[in-house]
Order: C-alpha cells, then structure tokens, then sequence
C-alpha cells in the first residue's frame, strides 16, 4: 500500500513538471520555425529572377518589363496565297470590263494600312488612238463625284479646329439667308424621332426638321439633286443660290432618306469657305490636304499640262466626252487625280500610316 502511494507521488511530481517546461518549450519551437520562414522568404526575395527556360538566373540591368507585354511580330509570307488568288480575280474582272461599251481606260490600287498591295491598269488612255499607250497609277483621270469626298474632310476639320461649333447644327447658322420650303414633314410631337441619324427634334411649336450639316454630307439632307433651272455648268455666286432655293421646295424631309444631292456638297463647301478663305475652297483643300499628303498630282484647274497627262473620257455612244468646268458645282464633281494619289489619302483615311488629317475616335 505504502509503495503503491509512492508511485501515484512520483507520476504526479513528473506530470507537472512536463505542464510547467510544455509551454517554454512550445514558444521556442515557434519562434524558431518563424525565424527560419522569414529567412526563406527574404532568401527568396533577394534571389536574382531566373529567365524562363534557363538554368542559371538572368544577367541583365534593365528593369523588368511589366505586363502587358507583345509578341515580336512575325513575318508571313507576302502575299498571303489566298490574298494572291482574291487579286488575280479582281485582275481578271477588270480585264473582262474593259470589253464594256465607252469604257477606254482604268487603273486600280489595292492597299492594306500604308502598304500597296496591287496595282492592275489596264486598257489605253486614248481609246480612239491606236497609237496610244495604256495608262499607269500616275495617269490622270477626272475623278467625277468622288470630289464630293473633300467638302466633308473640311466640315470635319473645320469642327475640331472649332469653326464648325457642331455637326448638327443647320445650315442657316452659317448662311443666314438659307431657306427652303418643306411640304414634306414637320416635326410637331417631342417624341419624333429621325431614325436615320439617329437625331432627336425636340421643339413645343411644329416647325420643319432642320438641313444640318451633317445631313447635308450624308445625302441625308432633302435638298434636291441641284438647283432648280440650273445645269453642272452655272456659273452663279452662293447669294444666287441661295436666292433661287427660297422658291424651291425638299424632296425629303431632312434625315428621314436619302436623297442624292450635288447641291448639297456645293453649298456646304462654299458656305464653309465663306467662313475660313475668304470663299476660297479650291485653296483650302490645296492648303489643308493635297499638300500636306503629297498629292502633287490632283486638283481642279484643267491646265494644258493637265491636259497632256489626262486619261480621255467618252461617252457610251463611244463618242469623246469633252472637259467641262463646272462652275459653283465644282466642289462636287470638277477634280482630276491619280490612282497614286487616291491610295495615299485612302491610307491617310483608314490610319495606315505615320500621317493625320483628322483625330480619330
């Protein structure tokens, strides 16, 4: 009995000695182990960054570049197979064309950003002259309406450089003396919508939606394809214009459809002239585009050297088509230039290359 106390004594006094060194014990190992963890850390922190793919770390003393980081670009075989095979049948399309009746002479150019891709010509430049060579991308032609393309590069430029406040504004905050009559629509309820560009008449009082100048180079105007009693060939002032339009009516409420108007992009670009050169819009497309772009060979002025490098028109009678001057339509349809030359301002458009002639979106 004696013994068996002794013993229950002896495991009692051994019990408490472990709880009185369990805690020290236990706060050393977690120190330890928290030191040893800090030091990985730091060890690993100070370690120079290994390359991806190699076995030792990189020597370099360039910072690290963050992302997003680009591929290098790759080179592809130019041009592209199925790109060849979609050019040579544009080739053979063109080709087949020119067996079309009055049609003498074309040139073309393809181009992807500030690269020309293809450049097919094809026919004679004198149709009606055996002797005549064929036509090339410096070949002048006498680009017709897509003259029409210059009136709206000057709104746009006009409207950031702040001259144009807006392009919704009408028309006749630029010329007071603008007015027509439109029989053909009024806006009256605030809800009234145009669902073409998307702009929004809101007025208490019926009134005719406004020729804008947005409109005006959207053929989304109403105004009539040209003045009435005129032909391309009026030789009339702006003030004469806008006279003879107070007695002409729309043929389209404006930004309800469209309706094909050489008058509009005449009397949008003398309107806008009036306001920056003096009336002088020939100058400021000289001034504002065709140099800057190097479009050394496009203009209006048929001038005998001119002359000399144009491509001859005719007609589909076969008979030659003589070289009008347009008059007051000339911003709309009087221009001459070359393949060459197109392709550098398309470029200029679609943002190709280093060159700007508007800010993009």
């Amino acid at each position: 009995m004696e013994r068996m106390k002794t013993q229950a004594g002896r495991q009692l006094s051994l019990l408490k000695v472990k709880k009185k060194w369990l805690l020290p014990a236990s706060c050393s190992f977690f120190f330890v182990l928290s030191v040893l963890m800090t030091g990985c850390f730091l060890w690993q922190y100070y370690l120079p960054k290994l390359k991806t793919g190699s076995l030792g770390p990189e020597v370099t003393s360039a910072p690290v570049r963050m992302c997003p980081q680009h591929p290098e670009p790759v080179p592809l075989a130019h041009p592209l197979p199925v790109l060849k095979e979609a050019l040579e049948k544009v080739d053979r399309i063109l080709r087949q064309a020119l067996f079309a009746p009055g049609l003498a002479a074309m040139s073309a150019v393809v181009i992807h950003n500030d690269t020309v891709l293809w450049t097919g010509n094809f026919g004679k430049k004198n149709g009606s002259d055996p002797a005549s060579g064929p036509p090339n991308e410096y070949t002048m032609y006498r680009i017709s309406s897509v003259s029409k393309i210059f009136p709206v590069l000057m709104l746009y430029r006009l409207w950031e450089e702040g001259t144009v406040a807006s392009l919704d504004d009408p028309l006749e905050r630029y010329a007071s003396a603008f007015t027509i009559n439109n029989p053909l629509g009024m806006t009256s309820a605030p809800q009234q919508k145009s669902l073409v560009d998307g702009l929004e008449e809101v007025g208490p009082a019926p009134r005719p939606s406004p020729v804008t100048l947005r409109r005006m180079a959207s053929q989304l105007s109403g105004l009539p394809r040209r003045l009435r009693s005129t032909s391309l060939l009026w030789r009339g002032s702006t003030q004469e214009a806008l006279s003879l339009l107070k007695d002409d009516v729309l043929v389209a409420d404006p930004g309800t459809r469209c309706h094909y108007s050489t008058l509009a992009f005449s009397l949008l670009a003398h309107v806008l002239a009036a306001h920056t050169v003096q009336g002088d819009y020939q100058r400021w497309i000289l001034e504002k585009v065709l140099e800057p772009l190097g479009m050394a060979d496009t203009g209006f002025d048929l001038t005998p050297s001119v002359r000399a490098r144009l491509a001859v028109g005719f007609y589909g009678s076969g008979r030659p088509a003589p070289l009008y001057n347009l008059g007051w339509y000339r911003p709309s349809g009087q221009m001459y230039s070359t393949a060459a030359d197109l392709a550098k301002l398309a470029m200029v458009l679609l943002g190709g290359g280093p060159q700007r002639l508007l800010r993009p979106d």
